[in-house]
């Protein structure tokens, strides 16, 4: 490649007129069709030879999440498309990646591109930095103002609305707010990747929605119109199952969970909102689920439970099935896992013998059993709500 065109890329990224005249210029070097994406593969500029047809794309570039290669190496593959298109990659990005960029249609000889797709990615790196520390600074100053208002920082309700209106937030309506926090094990750049896939995709769809971050989870803030007060959960189901495939689409078969405080029509009331939401996430990640949505009014015994002490719930654990326990491990039985399956299937005796893979009589033998240790008769509401409670409690503690 001529010198001149190293100096032609520094001087577009100098300028500061975006992604798209860097393309052009790779372009007019190469030949070929060029796309940047974000980390999420998400298109945020493309460029094509003249003459040539436009790229039908999409908004995300049709191409399996590509590994990292080491800086300064370059990544060959294919598109997922009926062509199996090929290309060559470069990540964008030193000690912080801000995407890729890909040369489209390479062959045997994309040796020949390294040296334009160097300095093109060098070009794009200085603009994307540029972009990124705008919208960095934004992000802080909005995560701040969000901050505030989840920790009941802010003097009163029209202090709130007067700050949203600077960020074009209307807090004269009534807001729900979500909690979501990505399942499992995860590093800065997965969770990095995810943020902004539900950033763009939860704005998509809801363009008036204000998402902000805190630690590693998203807070979801969804402004509800007067005529429909309250919370259509159906609606909100029916959302996070579309991010949920969206997620596991882009992100290999990641998944996220989601923990929903109670609706308050005043927005003053939306620290407690977060509180619960918590509340909500965690206990879903204490009954070990991941991918699940839990709104906090549904949680039932479980709100009460979270809220006492330690050492509290294990005296009442320990009161209520501590004996059955005892029995199974000095027996070796299973009447506890029996009792278990009694109440899950809600006293359905059929159903919680077909769950043990054991027939109906050794599931009422078994019954008669615990009845004889308890000293209580199992066809008592009180009874069944005590030893239902118990096993949360169990959960809860981890036993």
């Amino acid at each position: 490649m001529e010198p001149q065109y190293w100096r032609h890329f520094m001087e577009l990224a100098a300028a500061g007129k975006g992604l798209r005249p860097l393309l052009h210029l790779l372009v007019e070097i190469t030949g070929r069709p060029a796309v940047i994406c974000d980390l999420t593969l998400r298109i945020l500029a493309v460029q094509v030879p003249p003459g040539r047809q436009p790229l039908n794309l999409g908004d995300y570039l049709p191409v399996e999440p590509p590994r990292e290669p080491a800086q300064g190496e370059f990544y060959p593959g294919q598109l997922v498309d009926e062509a199996g298109t090929p290309f060559l990659m470069v990540p964008v990005g030193e000690v912080a990646r801000y995407g890729y960029l890909f040369l489209l249609g390479t062959g045997d000889d994309w040796q020949d591109y390294r040296e334009p797709l160097q300095a093109a990615n060098l070009a794009a790196m200085i603009e994307m930095s540029r972009t990124r520390l705008a919208q960095e600074t934004e992000r802080r100053y909005r995560n701040e103002f969000i901050q505030d208002i989840l920790y009941n920082n802010l003097p009163n309700r029209e202090a709130m609305v007067n700050r949203g209106r600077l960020w074009g937030w209307d807090f004269t309506l009534p807001h729900l707010l979500m909690v979501f926090a990505l399942d499992g094990e995860k590093n800065e750049s997965l969770w990095e990747r995810w943020r902004q896939l539900m950033q763009y995709n939860i704005k998509q769809q809801a363009p008036r929605v204000i998402v902000a971050d805190r630690s590693d989870q998203l807070i979801i803030l969804v402004p509800v119109q007067a005529p429909e007060v309250g919370v259509n959960k159906s609606k909100i189901a029916e959302v996070v199952k579309s991010l949920q495939k969206v997620t596991a689409l882009h992100l290999q078969g990641h998944t996220f969970s989601v923990g929903v405080g109670r609706f308050y029509e005043n927005v003053a009331d939306l620290y407690r909102a977060y509180q619960e939401a918590k509340v909500a996430l965690e206990i879903s990640y204490l009954m070990h689920r991941r991918g699940t949505l839990s709104f906090f009014d549904e949680l039932g015994v479980l709100r009460l439970i979270f809220n006492q002490g330690e050492q509290e719930l294990e005296d009442y654990y320990e009161e209520t099935l501590g004996l059955i326990a005892k029995y199974d491990r000095e027996h070796n039985t299973d009447l506890l896992a029996t009792l278990t399956s009694f109440l899950y299937a809600s006293g359905d005796h059929n159903r919680a013998a077909e769950d043990m893979f054991i027939y109906v009589n050794t599931l009422r033998y078994r019954l008669k059993k615990i009845e004889e240790l308890l000293g209580q008769d199992l066809h008592r509401l009180d009874v069944l709500v005590n030893l239902y409670t118990a096993l949360q409690v169990k959960v809860i503690l981890g036993i």
